[in-house]
């Protein structure tokens, strides 16, 4: 059994993780149902933990009856009880209560009013040129992240708008593609806010939409933006909240091309994302908590951000996979990505980290502000296609030849694979050395030379071992990108970006060994149990989060099918036995070569 947790007083609005409505210096983090359950009791239970409890079983037991008892007296009976257990139970069907009030924000409605008002009037950023067409905002508590938040809505103040489109992570529950809640109205401290319930139903009509929404109203993400929409725009908005869950394939295109008509010159589209949670408590330690930790999240975020700002959904996506950068609201800032058309341009605005707010690194989150301006419409962008050339870096661009092939690659050959090492080389050279003249000629030879289905696309892993020992490891699950790039930019990270290494210093080449992966196209599986540990890699996604084993993982540890979730679930940041239930799965094969960095690498 772990210890209660114990965090300061005020962290109860903290971050995008479970939340309870009681106070957490009270309550031991032990029972996830439980607290989820709590948060639905914020009037009614107050701070006092034991009466919480007895509100969560009187709901469960009269909820248990309600559906099973025929007695209309009894019903009736059971729903006066519900009534008087307060207004953190909704009994409304059509009408979302807050979940939120009192814990993530005030529950009085002036002091709420304040509150907002008074991040919106401190916000110092200065209003970008164009038209404001989307923003990315953070969605932590208000003690955390609502002066951050605010330099963003500051920028929208006092704008008129038809409709709120906000995209936004799921924390909660696993499922694949959007949701969107089957209510009329979200209801905060500060009055209503109605759907757009025709929007509503378009997107309901596509199969990649399901219709529960939040459904048990344990979901912050999207009301924790609300009372900041509220006192920023001029009143006469409507709601369209989407839960982005799983997305595989091609959902996030599919997902942009359905959102993209309703981001009209009447809609502000809102994305609600946090970004990198790093620390013990999120199971993200990629460097050391030392002195240096301030610049390296932020150099983490920035080349996350470096991506958003060039409009590089692909890039994006890579960076997430190589680095494993905990962005709860990734899958959200595709989507937005994949809906911007050519005149779109992405604006930083405000940076910071709970670390830097509280002096306290040891579990830090980071909040970023970003804006997109567009003298025309989100809706009258193109439908979204891989953009020709686009890739990761720029070295990608300067070593590879522009004609591509646009199957995915099949499995290499080994003399395939050997021509893959070889451009893995010399990009380490480039890497570790730095440019030169005769560098860059011996990297554009190799590069040239790749045979044509080399250059189709295909998920690829470059991994470093020095002396034996693991030295780096970076790649790209996805056939996203071609394959000859996947290799540069994977060899040139597993050098110098490992967040779980320093960069791989001259003197280490030499000692190095280098292996490169080409990975078959991640397939769905029903179940883990179709999961044949040892001769496939394995993808799990869940509530956000995801992480991902290569074969030989388990085949090296000796690990069992369920030792091997275990650890995997637990690298997502998620519970050991998270993999059991509300997960979902992907699966892949490799075909790899391995062999000692050469002595004579031209260009050395």
């Amino acid at each position: 059994m772990r210890p209660p947790r114990r965090w300061p007083p005020g962290r109860a609005s903290g971050h995008c993780t479970r939340r309870t409505s009681i106070d957490p210096t009270n309550w031991p983090d032990e029972d996830p149902t439980m607290e989820y359950a709590l948060s639905a009791f914020n009037a009614p239970c107050g701070r006092a933990g034991k009466f919480a409890l007895i509100c969560v079983h009187l709901r469960s037991f009269a909820d248990n009856l309600l559906s099973a008892a025929p007695a209309a007296p009894l019903r009736v009976l059971l729903l006066l009880g519900l009534i008087l257990l307060g207004p953190g139970v909704t009994v409304a069907a059509g009408l979302r209560e807050s979940a939120l009030a009192g814990s993530w924000y005030p529950a009085d409605p002036a002091a709420l009013g304040a509150r907002v008002d008074g991040f919106l009037s401190a916000a110092q950023a200065r209003p970008p040129a164009g038209t404001i067409r989307a923003l990315i905002v953070p969605h932590a508590g208000y003690d955390y992240s609502g002066p951050t938040a605010g330099a963003g809505y500051a920028l929208v103040k006092g704008q008129s708008y038809r409709r709120v489109l906000i995209l936004a992570p799921s924390h909660h529950r696993g499922f694949r593609g959007l949701s969107v809640d089957a209510v009329d109205a979200y209801r905060t401290p500060l009055g209503e806010v109605p759907l757009d319930l025709e929007a509503v139903r378009t997107l309901r009509a596509s199969p990649l939409v399901r219709a529960d929404g939040d459904a048990g109203g344990a979901e912050h993400s999207i009301e924790i933006q609300l009372p900041l929409l509220q006192r920023a725009l001029a009143p006469g908005w409507r709601l369209v909240p989407v839960l982005v869950g799983d997305l595989a394939g091609a959902d996030d295109r599919t997902a942009a091309e359905l959102l993209r008509p309703l981001a009209d010159a009447d809609t502000l589209v809102v994305v609600s994302s946090d970004f990198t949670h790093y620390g013990p408590r999120f199971g993200y330690l990629p460097f050391a908590l030392d002195g240096q930790i301030a610049g390296r999240l932020e150099d983490l975020d920035g080349g996350a951000i470096e991506r958003i700002l060039a409009k590089d959904a692909a890039g994006f996506l890579a960076y997430q996979a190589r680095t494993g950068v905990t962005i709860c609201g990734y899958r959200p800032i595709d989507i937005l990505l994949r809906m911007l058309g050519p005149g779109a341009r992405v604006e930083r605005i405000a940076y910071t980290t709970s670390g830097a707010l509280t002096g306290d690194y040891r579990n830090s989150v980071s909040y970023a502000v970003l804006v997109v301006t567009d003298p025309a419409p989100l809706a009258a962008a193109a439908p979204d296609l891989p953009p020709a050339g686009a890739g990761d870096s720029a070295t990608q661009t300067q070593l590879t030849a522009p004609s591509r092939p646009s199957a995915v690659a099949a499995p290499p050959a080994e003399s395939d694979l050997k021509a893959l090492h070889q451009l893995a080389i010399v990009s380490l050279d480039r890497a570790v050395l730095g440019p030169s003249a005769e560098r860059d000629a011996a990297a554009r030879q190799v590069a040239a030379a790749l045979p044509d289905h080399l250059r189709a696309p295909a998920g690829a892993f470059v991994t470093l071992k020095l002396h034996g020992e693991l030295r780096g490891c970076i790649g790209t699950i996805e056939p996203r990108e071609p394959l000859d790039r996947a290799i540069i930019a994977n060899a040139d990270n597993a050098a110098r970006r490992d967040p779980r290494f320093n960069p791989v210093a001259p003197a280490e080449l030499r000692d190095l060994e280098v292996e490169v992966s080409v990975l078959t196209p991640p397939r769905p599986i029903a179940s883990w149990e179709a999961f044949r540990v040892g001769e496939e890699g394995i993808v799990l996604s869940k509530d956000g989060r995801r992480a991902v084993f290569l074969p030989e993982v388990a085949l090296g540890q000796g690990w069992t099918r369920e030792e091997t979730l275990s650890y995997l679930a637990r690298k997502a940041g998620l519970p050991a036995d998270a993999w059991r239930d509300g997960a979902s799965f992907t699966v892949f094969t490799t075909t790899k070569y391995a062999a000692p960095y050469p002595a004579g690498t031209p260009g050395r």
